[in-house]
């Protein structure tokens, strides 16, 4: 794997260099801190690193899928902890934003309107939205994100059934959105995305699943989603992706953030916990009555999305030219598309299969 991921710290550099940024949102994974670290080394001033996470000051709170997780110490809300090390081992000017629960809320209202969706995967973008609006109040125009080093580099837990990986890349890479793409370009911003540099797309259809994953023995769950899984979690040894990535890591940042398990944005910066309020709300008629409904309701939070997205004014719009209407709400998904940006369901064009977190997709 040396020679490869050489050739890919290489190409990473390029894509630094070329796609520059003033700002990056800095989550303290994996991710956005190489492209942090490499930035330290090619451009001529280091990004100002802006993390988001939701403020400790509503204990009670707590995410109903998180289990073991939210008492880990590189679990739920632990973004802020892990993106300081990061900003501190870098050296750069380092800006939290710790949302209160009401302007947690608040900005997801304005995702709900903007999105016209009720997925409750929406919790992922709350920190794009604060950190993207932080940067822009500081006067910062490109903005990096990590996307999209997962599906590139195999940070997925569906992704491990992959065996050819430059055939699944050439499939994936066209249909590629980031959703801070759309949020940046709402604010005004240029948002700016090295891994999508064509160099490190086109190092990445070359690898091999040896060069994605390994097995480690004794680091843990691998990623969140891995602790629901107890075959896994009690296996001899687990597997981890993004093993090409984690090598160029350990040469540029400690090790605890080379090898920091995958944690999406709405559980490392702990807006899973805004699944409380959301549940809360949510009448034990009304949840009764949704649940008679088609849509596959992931929780009862999910419901309470629905809830907001209808006190917000907003109604399912129905399919149109193009489209199709999704199994579960009725909601148009544009053809050739498999995922319900509407309700979140995955996958929306089959009535049985149930529903994944929009995470996944």
């Amino acid at each position: 794997m040396s020679d490869q991921s050489r050739a890919l710290e290489t190409a990473l550099r390029r894509a630094v260099r070329e796609r520059p940024a003033t700002a990056v949102l800095l989550s303290g994974g994996l991710d956005s801190s190489v492209l942090a670290a490499l930035a330290v080394d090619e451009l001529p001033q280091p990004p100002l690193a802006v993390t988001v996470g939701l403020a400790d000051d509503a204990p009670e709170l707590r995410c109903e899928r998180c289990a073991s997780w939210a008492t880990r110490p590189d679990g739920c809300g632990s973004d802020l902890a892990f993106a300081s090390l990061v900003a501190s081992d870098l050296g750069l000017d380092w800006r939290p934003v710790r949302l209160t629960v009401p302007a947690a809320l608040s900005a997801l209202d304005d995702l709900i309107r903007r999105f016209h969706s009720f997925d409750l995967g929406l919790l992922n973008d709350i920190p794009l939205l604060a950190g993207m609006r932080r940067a822009a109040a500081l006067g910062h125009m490109r903005v990096w994100t990590g996307d999209d080093a997962d599906s590139l580099f195999g940070g997925y837990r569906f992704l491990r059934d992959q065996v050819d990986w430059g055939a699944y890349l050439r499939e994936r890479v066209p249909t590629i959105r980031p959703a801070a793409r759309e949020i940046g370009e709402w604010l005004g911003l240029a948002p700016t995305f090295p891994y999508l540099h064509p160099a490190v797309i086109t190092l990445s259809q070359s690898l091999t699943r040896a060069d994605i994953e390994v097995d480690i023995a004794g680091r843990g769950s691998p990623s969140f989603v891995d602790q629901f899984d107890p075959a896994l979690c009690n296996a001899p040894a687990q597997p981890w992706g993004k093993a090409i990535l984690r090598v160029v890591a350990e040469r540029v940042l400690p090790q605890s953030i080379a090898w920091r398990p995958k944690t999406d944005l709405q559980f490392g910066s702990g807006m899973c916990r805004l699944e409380t309020p959301l549940a809360a709300s949510v009448s034990d008629d009304e949840r009764l009555a949704l649940a008679r409904t088609r849509v596959r309701w992931f929780n009862t939070a999910h419901m309470g999305m629905y809830r907001r997205f209808l006190d917000l004014g907003l109604s399912i719009t129905p399919p149109g030219v193009g489209e199709y209407a999704c199994a579960s709400c009725g909601a148009g998904v544009r053809l050739g598309r498999r995922h319900c940006g509407t309700c979140g369901a995955w996958l929306a064009d089959q009535e049985t299969r149930a529903m994944a977190t929009s995470n996944e997709t």
